[in-house]
């Protein structure tokens, strides 16, 4: 079987939504985090495309999708919606990394019925409890240059032990990113209503984190995912925050048998 990657744009407002898709099958939509674009899941696509149509997106904001209007995380649930709409899509599986999990939470409490199922990966997607606690921690801004290894994205033993893959999470985090200066203040200041949230998301859910996630820690992540009807908590050791990135194998091998019994229909 041939697989081909066809890459598109949206035009939403003023802002050109870019988006790749690859693969057939069910639809599977990725949404990346606040030092990501559609590149970030060059490990995960390969993989899931040989039984379902992979979407990337770049969120506004961010790679190919620049943001005159200045609405950032404001419109990301929205141009999800729309983007699904433009492309005929009626229902997919959805998974959001860190930033990605608002969106798909955002997403999901306005259109539970298009969403089978999500994994939010390092994420609690504004979803905070009046137990959970959270220091917010500034990340690294986009456009920065820190030293190599040192971002707080990944275990702080990463670049030791996989330098090329370091490197490459660095090189992909500032391609083509436009965030506004206080975009994770944006990001962790929007919380979804409790009481909205567990009425409407309802569909299962997988919750992974990083043992070693300094970022959103695994206590905040496991509140998640007892606050949600469907959902079920993963923590993977040796990583931090970018499970999907520091062990692609595993994190593809723990969505691939989470969505093996999710009803499309």
């Amino acid at each position: 079987m041939e697989y081909r990657t066809t890459p598109g744009r949206l035009q939403i407002g003023d802002c050109p939504l870019y988006y790749e898709r690859t693969g057939e099958g069910p639809t599977l939509v990725f949404l990346h985090g606040l030092g990501g674009n559609h590149l970030s899941w060059w490990q995960q696509v390969p993989y899931f495309m040989r039984c379902y149509e992979c979407i990337t997106i770049d969120q506004r904001s961010f790679g190919l999708s620049p943001d005159p209007e200045g609405l950032f995380n404001r419109a990301h649930a929205s141009d999800l919606a729309r983007l699904l709409d433009h492309l005929k899509i009626e229902r997919a599986a959805l998974v959001g990394q860190s930033m990605g999990g608002w969106t798909i939470v955002g997403f999901a409490i306005e259109h539970p019925e298009r969403v089978a199922a999500m994994v939010m990966a390092d994420t609690p997607g504004g979803i905070f409890t009046p137990d959970m606690k959270f220091e917010r921690r500034e990340p690294m801004p986009v456009d920065a240059t820190p030293p190599l290894g040192s971002l707080p994205t990944y275990a702080a033993d990463y670049f030791a032990r996989r330098p090329e893959f370091a490197f490459l999470y660095d090189e992909v985090r500032i391609l083509g990113a436009r965030p506004p200066a206080d975009a994770g203040a944006r990001i962790t200041s929007l919380r979804y209503d409790l009481a909205r949230v567990r009425e409407r998301v309802t569909m299962p859910v997988l919750c992974i984190v990083g043992e070693r996630d300094v970022l959103i820690t695994p206590a905040m992540v496991k509140e998640v995912a007892k606050t949600l009807p469907g959902g079920r908590f993963v923590s993977v050791p040796d990583c931090g925050h970018s499970v999907y990135f520091e062990n692609g194998p595993v994190f593809n091998h723990l969505v691939r048998d989470f969505l093996a019994d999710v009803n499309y229909r």
